[in-house]
């Protein structure tokens, strides 16, 4: 019993030790603006030792959240981990309707964009909208178990309407 209300006391101290603030900061999702450059990373391959690694498809996939309003892609970019462009991956600006999606795929034996790649997207709207999520989906293909993940992406830049 004195076991189990010692180890109890330790990770009941271990928890204020480690306890979050009480005030966060929290981001207001419902804010609307006119556009965004949006950063995502996206890795071609992954180390699992020294002198291995896995290879990776990546996914880029952009969701217009905003139930009302229509949003443009102006530009997706593929860039490689020195952050040289290595392509432009649409040939013209895509409409996306209320809660349309867009996909674009870096096949798995693409590994020009090396271990931080990264997408960039320029998205704009007519009328205030709400940010959409971009995130990059990678996977080591089907053949079997292997590493699977995403990355979120970043805004770096964004147009309001003030």
């Amino acid at each position: 019993m004195l076991k189990r209300l010692t180890c109890l006391g330790l990770l009941a101290g271990s928890l204020v030790l480690f306890q979050l603030p009480t005030r966060v900061q929290a981001q207001d999702f419902t804010e609307k603006v006119l556009g965004e450059t949006i950063y995502v990373p996206a890795y071609s391959r992954v180390f699992s030792h020294p002198n291995r690694s896995d290879l990776l498809a990546a996914t880029l996939a952009v969701h217009n959240v905003d139930p009302e309003t229509t949003i443009t892609l102006q530009r997706v970019d593929y860039h490689n981990e020195d952050g040289t462009l290595l392509r432009e991956l649409l040939e013209a600006p895509v409409e996306l309707a209320p809660l349309q999606s867009k996909t674009v795929l870096i096949p798995i034996n693409d590994t020009s964009g090396g271990v931080g790649a990264n997408f960039l997207l320029v998205w704009s709207s007519a009328s205030p909208a709400l940010s959409p999520i971009a995130e990059a989906i990678m996977t080591s293909g089907s053949g079997g178990p292997g590493p699977s993940f995403t990355s979120r992406g970043r805004v770096i830049a964004r147009q309001t309407a003030d």
